[in-house]
């Protein structure tokens, strides 16, 4: 079982990546640097979800770009949301499975 404040395998290492190539003094807070964990991705309501898997899967830093099995995980967390039917929730897996498809 993976631990539920694992962020999808997402290394520290590739966090670390992410920042220096950003420029760790840099006052710009760069979209797509926080990957949600899967904790978040199962009971954050889904205004607040929606701009972070948004944000990670369109403008992560090349270091923290989901690949398939990282987004096929978390579109399987949403289905298994009591709240899985909601519109909010069902964009959410919607922009999963179109990410899939690219």
């Amino acid at each position: 079982m993976t631990a539920p404040d694992d962020r999808f395998g997402m290394p520290a290492s590739a966090f670390q990546a992410a920042r220096e190539s950003h420029g760790l003094d840099s006052p710009v807070f760069r979209m797509g640097m926080y990957v949600p964990t899967r904790q978040e991705v199962a009971t954050l309501p889904a205004t607040q979800l929606l701009p972070i898997v948004i944000d990670w899967m369109w403008e992560s830093p090349s270091e923290l770009i989901p690949n398939n099995d990282q987004i096929a995980q978390l579109c399987t967390i949403l289905r298994a949301r009591p709240d899985a039917t909601e519109s909010e929730i069902r964009e959410l897996i919607v922009a999963c499975e179109d990410y899939l498809k690219v």
